[in-house]
């Protein structure tokens, strides 16, 4: 063999093993900040998540928005959510008594709403008629879907609606507001954050006990980033922007 030759070979073995080195020894890419956040919540998180940032607390983390109860399973599957944020205390508890959630503290109370693209008032008698479709979320994963169907019970037409073909059903409470929006529905009953983002029509307050949106850290997913937004909406610095998308905060510790 040829010193030249040698000499080549000795300089792609070496520049191999200088690129194995760097491999092994490289630092890890930078963990994502994903916060799951059900649906009801999505446009008060976004918002919060934009003053997070501007008030230079921390980088506002990347949100996925979904039914809390489909987000909660995703958690169990292994999701990359470091913050759950949920529409009702049922999910948050599951996850933490199942040991994935920690720090869990309420948010806010929120209220369910019948909306519908029509600028005039709307009556719950309206739910009744004949020709009427009433859309709401998943009964099983979202919490105002369940509440939706609670209602709707308590009318006495939750049944009737069914066997008529009358009540669509949605992933989440925002698809159950595009339904109404595309012709597919009526009347839609969500929270009352997401009638305030279609920002037309009409709705009312639904007599029904407000749903407690809670959350918590999910171990080993969370970050000290996360840890300081989680604080940073439930202080009362958060309140005003709670309060425009229409609920009540709850000044958790």
């Amino acid at each position: 063999m040829s010193q030249r030759i040698r000499q080549l070979l000795a300089i792609v073995i070496g520049a191999t093993l200088i690129l194995s080195f760097n491999a092994v020894n490289a630092a890890p890419a930078a963990q994502e900040d994903i916060v799951a956040v059900a649906s009801s919540i999505h446009e008060c998180i976004k918002e919060l998540a934009s003053e997070f940032e501007s008030a230079k607390i921390g980088r506002a983390p990347k949100i996925v928005a979904g039914a809390s109860g489909k987000l909660a399973s995703q958690i169990m599957a292994g999701a990359p959510f470091g913050l759950y944020l949920s529409a009702s205390p049922e999910w948050t508890e599951k996850l933490r008594k199942e040991g994935f959630l920690f720090d869990v503290f309420p948010m806010a109370l929120s209220f369910l709403v019948a909306w519908w693209a029509k600028d005039e008032p709307i009556s719950t008698e309206a739910f009744k008629e004949k020709d009427v479709r009433l859309s709401i979320a998943d009964t099983k994963a979202a919490p105002f879907g369940k509440a939706a169907a609670h209602y709707l019970q308590s009318q006495g037409i939750y049944d009737e609606l069914l066997e008529e073909k009358r009540l669509v059903i949605t992933g989440n409470v925002e698809q159950a507001a595009l339904a109404v929006k595309s012709g597919g529905a009526d009347i839609g009953m969500f929270s009352l954050s997401i009638a305030k983002k279609l920002n037309k029509g009409r709705y009312t307050v639904l007599p029904v006990e407000p749903l407690q949106n809670s959350g918590g850290l999910v171990k080993e997913r969370y970050s000290e980033n996360l840890k300081a937004f989680w604080e940073y909406i439930r202080s009362e610095r958060a309140n005003e922007t709670w309060i425009k998308w229409g609920f009540e905060p709850v000044q958790g510790k």
